[in-house]
């Protein structure tokens, strides 16, 4: 796992999940269990719910098998989900009709901060969520 901005990184918890709609239930499932064995029950809910569209994004829009990553921050956790595509993110406006496109505006609601790394690769998506 890349540490951007100057993050420390106690303990990191990885994944390779295939390119299917279950994969979101997996990546939930391991933060959900690390948040609590971390003591950070607090951030459970929303950590789960970032991963989840960070993890739905990579299924829809790369098709790639995706690794997650889930690290203990001293302060809380640091989300990381790497897909294969080289396609670059765009947030973008979603009418009241849609049914999707909100994604990316939950993960900039719940967490303190997020961002994205691209490479020849990919791109890995990374959301930091920090206890109160």
């Amino acid at each position: 796992m890349t540490q951007q901005r100057g993050t420390q990184v106690d303990q990191v918890v990885t994944a390779v999940l295939p390119p299917r709609a279950a994969s979101a239930a997996q990546a939930r499932e391991l933060v959900t269990t690390q948040c609590t064995a971390w003591g950070m029950a607090s951030l459970c809910d929303d950590a789960a719910l970032v991963v989840t569209e960070l993890v739905a994004n990579a299924v829809r829009h790369a098709g790639t098998d995706i690794q997650v990553s889930c690290a203990h921050l001293a302060h809380g956790v640091r989300l990381e989900v790497r897909d294969g595509s080289t396609r670059p993110l765009r947030p973008r406006p979603a009418l009241s009709s849609d049914e999707g496109g909100r994604g990316l505006l939950l993960v900039d609601a719940l967490s303190n901060r997020y961002g994205v790394l691209g490479d020849p690769t990919g791109k890995l998506v990374w959301a930091e969520l920090f206890a109160a």
